[in-house]
């Protein structure tokens, strides 16, 4: 009987254990964080700020955002791989932009100076002129886009500048010792500075397209300068070409001749792009002299309210809305922590690779065009524009000299 019980226990005892073991490695759940795939990270600890979490294959972008930035496209399009960049030509560009009634665009060949018209695929719809320019460094157009200013410069650095009215088919050459050409508002007279080497005096004039009928409308102490006419207004500014050792002081006049005014000054590096009402100005520049550090501000037309965006960029990276509420801008990444800014850019010492943003006026909120994932190589943007629904943004990328198309 003794045997009989010990022998029942014995075998109870072993069905026990035997029952623990399955119960164990078979059935219970592991409750360690790390093999249940939890992170042993708080689910309430914060992310680090300006940090982006994708890290696509996008050939050196930028890996920050802009303070208060959206990682998704406003319209979605980007998260949903709709969006695209293209190229619209095969080889390098100038002077690209849009038709009059919006339907084409403009671009002059650098190869040979041929002026083409294409469609907004680029497709060759027809060419405009066969006119012949060698070393075109920079076109700029009139409000009509009936004329355009070229700029070239010879092999032994001599620089020289014409007007090409496309209607007439005629085409001047400005007298030497004239630079930094700009049309004015209504698009029939030239801006321009002009040097007299006997008396080493410079200053700002308007002639007609030929150079005649000149007049001096205020006087400019820098060697260097860019001109852009006030829109919707008769004033014209100027100021130092952007430098980061340079204080830049703003002046206008207006057109008609009368006092000079400095909007504004003591801005190292800065450059300015006007809106398209003439109401405000975005406004690129370095924190200090010989800086790294840049930053996109607005200004008022009088040089007042002036409030940095917090997104470190050029203005000639950026172009504004027709309404003038907003501003698409390309935010540059892959700069060398010892790059002087803007100078070793603007030099061709660097190259960037950029991002595509949205920035609203009202409030500076800032979306991004599209995903980093959606870029499939680096670009360094140089002139942006926009097609006139604005569902198209254009650009020549700097690296290869093309016009490319950003669908938005």
């Amino acid at each position: 009987m003794t045997k009989k019980i010990f022998a029942i226990s014995t075998l109870f005892l072993a069905f026990v254990v035997a029952f623990a073991f399955i119960y164990n490695f078979v059935f219970k759940k592991p409750s360690s964080k790390k093999e249940s795939g939890q992170s042993t990270v708080s689910k309430n600890a914060p992310a680090e700020e300006g940090k982006i979490a994708d890290t696509g294959k996008n050939g050196g972008q930028a890996k920050t955002s802009p303070p208060g930035a959206d990682s998704a496209s406003s319209n979605g399009s980007a998260a949903s791989g709709e969006s695209s960049i293209t190229a619209v030509s095969d080889e390098p560009v100038f002077g690209a932009t849009i038709s009059p009634d919006g339907k084409f665009v403009y671009y002059f060949l650098a190869s040979s100076g041929q002026l083409n018209q294409v469609s907004l695929d680029g497709k060759l719809d027809k060419v405009l002129s066969t006119e012949k320019y060698e070393n075109i460094k920079k076109i700029l157009w009139n409000r009509q886009k009936n004329a355009a200013i070229i700029k070239t410069k010879n092999p032994s650095g001599k620089i020289k500048y014409l007007t090409h009215n496309l209607a007439t088919k005629k085409i001047f050459v400005l007298k030497e010792n004239t630079d930094s050409v700009a049309w004015s508002n209504m698009g029939d007279k030239i801006v321009y500075k002009y040097f007299d080497p006997k008396t080493k005096k410079r200053t700002i004039s308007l002639s007609d397209p030929d150079g005649k009928n000149w007049k001096g409308l205020a006087d400019f102490n820098f060697q260097n300068v860019e001109i852009a006419p006030v829109p919707n207004s008769s004033d014209i500014s100027f100021w130092p070409t952007a430098d980061a050792h340079l204080s830049t002081v703003v002046g206008t006049a207006p057109f008609g001749g009368g006092d000079k005014w400095e909007i504004l000054h003591d801005r190292f590096g800065a450059d300015f792009l006007w809106s398209p009402d003439g109401g405000s100005a975005a406004v690129s520049y370095t924190d200090q002299k010989g800086g790294h550090k840049t930053d996109l501000a607005t200004m008022d037309k009088s040089g007042n309210r002036f409030q940095p965006l917090g997104f470190p960029t050029f203005v000639s990276k950026c172009a504004w809305s027709a309404d003038s509420k907003l501003l698409f801008c390309a935010l540059p990444g892959n700069i060398p922590e010892a790059a002087v800014l803007p100078n070793d850019w603007r030099e061709g010492k660097i190259k960037t690779a950029d991002t595509f943003w949205k920035i609203e006026m009202a409030g500076g909120k800032k979306q991004r065009l599209v995903d980093t994932e959606k870029i499939s190589q680096s670009f360094d943007v140089l002139n942006p524009f926009l097609s006139k629904d604005e569902k198209a943004l254009f650009f020549v990328n700097k690296a290869d000299g093309k016009l490319y198309k950003l669908s938005i």
